[in-house]
This record gives C-alpha cells, sequence and structure tokens, in this order.
C-alpha cells in the first residue's frame, strides 16, 4: 500500500492502549492540541512531527478519533470534526445564560454606536482568549479569530483585566511577557511602565494600546467586573487615527458595566425558575488567579 496512513495490520483501538491510558490519553490531547497552530487541514506526517509522538502511533490515535467524531479524514490529511465544535459550544460561557449569549446585544449596539470592530474576551493565565466579537467586512484593520490566544499584555483587553487581579499574579504575568519577543516596536516591555498602566487603568476602569498588538491599530477596552473580580473584558479596536477617545471610553466603559449587569441577573433568573441543574459556582466558573 502507498498511503502513508497504512501502517501495520493490528487493531488501532487495542495498539494503542499497550501504552498507560494515561499516556494513550495525553498523546491524543497533544495531537488535537496540535491542530491550533496548524492550517486547516494538517497530515499524520506533520501532526507527528509537531507532536513529538511517532507517526505509527499517532495514526492509529488519529483512526479513534476519526470514529469517534473528533477529526475527520480528508485525503492523506485530517481536519477537526464537528464534535470539536458541539464540545467548544458547551463550554460554560457559550451556554445558555453564558457569558457570550448575555453579552451578544451589547456588543452589537456598541459596534453600531461606534463603527469599530467589538470583542468580548477573558483571561486564562498570561493570555487573553477571544471568545466573541463583531465586526464588519469594511473594517479597515485585520480581524481577529474567535479563540486565538494571545499574550495578555499586548492586548488593552489582558490589561483592562490585569489591572484587577491580585499583585502577585499581576507580577507573574509581568515577568512572563518580560521573557517574550516584542510583538512591535511599540509593545511595551519594562515591568515598571506595565505596573504604571495597570494602575491607571485600575482608577479609570480603563485600558488602551496604542499599536502594541498590531501597527497602525489602536484598541480601548474595560473590565467586566463581577464582585470586583474581572470575569472578560470588552474592547473596541480601530485605526489608531480613527480613535475618538472621549466617544470611544464612555462607550466601551458603560458596555462593560451592562455586561456585568446583565450577566449577574441572568444568573439570578436561571436559578430562581430552575433553568440550571446547578447553583451557580462563580469560584468554578470563574477561578482566581492567573495560574
Amino acid at each position: 500500500m502507498t498511503d502513508e496512513h497504512a501502517v501495520g495490520g493490528s487493531d488501532p483501538l487495542e495498539a494503542s492502549f499497550r501504552v498507560k491510558p494515561s499516556v494513550a490519553v495525553s498523546r491524543a490531547l497533544a495531537l488535537l492540541d496540535a491542530f491550533l497552530d496548524a492550517g486547516h487541514t494538517v497530515s499524520v506526517t506533520e501532526l507527528a512531527q509537531r507532536t513529538g509522538i511517532p507517526k505509527s502511533t499517532a495514526f492509529r490515535i488519529l483512526v479513534q478519533l476519526t470514529k469517534s467524531g473528533h477529526v475527520i479524514r480528508s485525503g492523506n490529511s485530517y481536519r477537526l470534526g464537528l464534535r470539536m465544535f458541539e464540545l467548544g459550544n458547551h463550554f460554560v460561557h457559550a451556554r445558555p445564560n453564558g457569558l457570550r449569549e448575555v453579552a451578544a446585544p451589547l456588543l452589537g449596539d456598541l459596534f453600531l454606536e461606534l463603527g469599530a470592530a467589538v470583542g468580548l474576551s477573558v483571561l486564562d493565565g498570561s493570555d487573553v482568549i477571544l471568545i466573541d466579537q463583531v465586526t464588519s467586512s469594511r473594517s479597515s484593520i485585520a480581524s481577529s479569530v474567535v479563540g486565538v490566544r494571545e499574550p495578555a499584555l499586548t492586548t488593552a483587553s489582558g490589561k483592562a483585566m490585569l489591572a484587577f487581579v491580585n499583585a502577585r499574579d499581576r507580577d507573574r504575568v509581568i515577568a512572563q511577557h518580560l521573557e517574550l519577543s516584542r510583538r512591535t516596536r511599540h509593545t511595551v516591555m519594562h515591568a515598571g511602565r506595565l505596573r504604571a498602566q495597570l494602575q491607571l487603568t485600575h482608577e479609570s476602569g480603563l485600558a488602551h494600546t496604542h499599536e502594541e498588538y498590531n501597527m497602525g491599530e489602536g484598541a480601548v477596552a474595560s473590565p467586566v467586573l463581577v464582585n470586583g473580580r474581572p470575569i472578560a473584558a470588552v474592547s473596541v479596536s480601530a485605526p489608531s487615527s480613527r480613535i475618538d477617545k472621549a466617544k470611544t471610553d464612555g462607550a466601551v466603559l458603560r458596555t462593560a458595566r451592562l455586561v456585568a449587569s446583565r450577566f449577574i441577573h441572568a444568573r439570578e433568573l436561571a436559578e430562581d425558575y430552575g433553568l440550571q441543574d446547578v447553583h451557580w459556582d462563580m469560584e468554578a466558573e470563574f477561578p482566581h488567579g492567573c495560574s
């Protein structure tokens, strides 16, 4: 057989579990993670190279993931399957009355008011992840990709949230940031200046970036605070020359506060009417710190 996938003749399910189950699970997760930085479809050879997993082993695991619907085979390559989309939409922020659903109409209103790209992001360790956005095909800046992970301190959203975490976690993220390569020539890479920016953000509720993430692009963000904790951030991005600071600052701050208020209200209603199987556990949904 000439197909690069023709590896051995044993049962893939049986063969892949000749190693410890924990090792097999780790390898399967590593293969799924490898799709994050890859293209739409990826060959088994590239997946093996990206993960360091032997090609024959990678193939056997991919056979199982194909059977379960987590990946789809396309010729001699693989792509993520609809099962992954289903799982992603069961993540807590994407469920009914979750953060994304509550914020969506308010993000739309902000977009109509300002005519600029609007985003909703959450903090994960030293990174931010975009979980929703509203933009236009006529936008003059490159749109971000929902689900993309970026270093928090290169973004207005990340700064908006980090300004409200405890000092130990904030300093840890700053230290990690200083080890990274500068994204643009305007990316702030000085600990003292970053702390000063975060202090100003804590006082005003607003974070600003000027060409720190992309050249020619500015952004304004405000944290969504629930009980003083930054569960997310609302942001607006536009060409630096087009940002009306006075107008944008007020609109972003107001929207972030509305998202927080409606999120709390939606959760209270869900509990009152028995729409949730369990009570809202904020500690579980929005853990403290930046691990």
